[in-house]
């Protein structure tokens, strides 16, 4: 707190804490601490009172946490908190303080990357392997304390998402993504990874769960979902890359609805989590948090009128887009949450509890899958 100018006088006596989000964010560990200090504590002379309550943010104890080291997410977020965070347009909790076991620069990793995806995939496959044995052997250490908003309201992904709040949070989004449209100052961000630069490592991972997902669930899919993973098989990766195509924008990566919090007296949202965020097609998150937000069984009219609303929200901040062109590029992103999620729970290196987690994962499978009917796959990826 000390470092972080957060405590100018005194010091922490004593804290508490409770263990928060269980089965809501799958790679990390969340709590709220409350702490006790010192009668002559004080903080910055814009803010006298040192924070009574703060999150503290660390890797899961699972199995995922070797995952989430290989790829990188608790050191984007903390990267996010300590050097983008204060640019934004949008809210996101208060920063405190970051820390993280030494790493290699940014730009090393993304030469890295490169590298990597111009190997075959089979080739990537074994190299992942190692990757996560020299991680389980050696796990680096990662902390983040930022701002406690659970005095707000929370998102749940497993209750109903009301209208006004999926308007407030499509305004949030167009609002990152119109600050970071074609940015050259993304392009600065070397820890801001090209989603391209991923295709080969999201279909390798399609490829490892979906064999055993078609085998266990054939019965039970339509005929139209397996020859749309028949097509996922043979252009997963051109479906990616199709995504790293201009325009690009900021993308926080993980844009649903339980990481989205409400401030109710100003009407703001506050968006939470930003330990995947990428560069990328901002219609991959449009339909990545419609998906979550509106049920399988949402109308085709009301996912329309989402749609349109987004492409109002980001015109009245100076990005046009024509109604056509918004919706082939959302049924590209959609498409792309089907090869992402549709066979997650057949994934061995993802333990996603055993009773939130797999709900609200099945849910939005099926939400997915209603949202992708009738898109016409043999020619989606030719638009310009």
């Amino acid at each position: 707190m000390r470092d972080g100018g957060h405590l100018q006088t005194g010091k922490v006596i004593s804290f508490t804490y409770h263990v928060v989000g269980q089965e809501t964010g799958f790679l990390g560990e969340i709590a709220i601490l409350a702490l006790t200090y010192s009668s002559d504590a004080k903080g910055e002379s814009s803010d006298p009172a040192p924070p009574a309550t703060m999150v503290l943010k660390i890797p899961t104890p699972l199995k995922n946490r070797v995952m989430g080291q290989s790829l990188g997410v608790y050191e984007k977020e903390i990267r996010f908190y300590s050097t983008l965070k204060e640019k934004l347009n949008i809210r996101t909790p208060g920063f405190y303080y970051g820390a993280m076991s030494a790493t290699d620069d940014p730009d090393v990793i993304l030469e890295r990357l490169k590298a990597l995806n111009r190997l075959p995939i089979w080739l990537i496959a074994i190299f992942g392997l190692i990757v996560q044995w020299i991680y389980g052997l050696m796990p680096r250490r990662y902390a983040l304390l930022i701002e406690d908003v659970s005095h707000y309201r929370l998102g749940d992904q497993s209750a109903v998402c009301s209208d006004d709040d999926i308007k407030m949070a499509l305004d949030s989004m167009a609002s990152l993504h119109a600050q970071f449209w074609d940015n050259e100052e993304l392009q600065s961000l070397s820890w801001v990874t090209p989603i391209e630069l991923s295709a080969k490592l999201i279909h390798m991972g399609y490829l490892q769960s979906a064999t055993k997902y078609l085998k266990e669930n054939a019965a039970s899919l339509t005929e139209d979902q397996l020859k749309l993973h028949a097509w996922l098989k043979n252009n997963g990766v051109a479906l990616t890359e199709r995504l790293g195509k201009k325009p690009v924008t900021l993308l926080h990566g993980d844009f649903r609805v339980d990481n989205l919090c409400f401030d109710d007296n100003s009407g703001e949202m506050l968006l939470l989590d930003w330990q995947t965020t990428m560069a990328g097609s901002y219609a991959l998150e449009l339909a990545y948090f419609l998906s979550t937000a509106l049920p399988a069984d949402a109308s085709r009219e009301k996912l329309d009128e989402m749609i349109e609303y987004y492409r109002h929200a980001i015109g009245l901040r100076g990005i046009q887009i024509t109604t056509p062109a918004l919706r082939r590029e959302f049924d590209i992103g959609m498409i792309a949450i089907v090869h992402r999620i549709s066979p997650i729970l057949y994934q061995s290196q993802l333990e996603l509890g055993t009773d939130r987690g797999p709900a609200i994962m099945q849910n939005w499978i099926d939400s997915a899958y209603q949202k992708a009917i009738d898109i016409e796959l043999e020619s989606i990826l030719d638009a310009p």
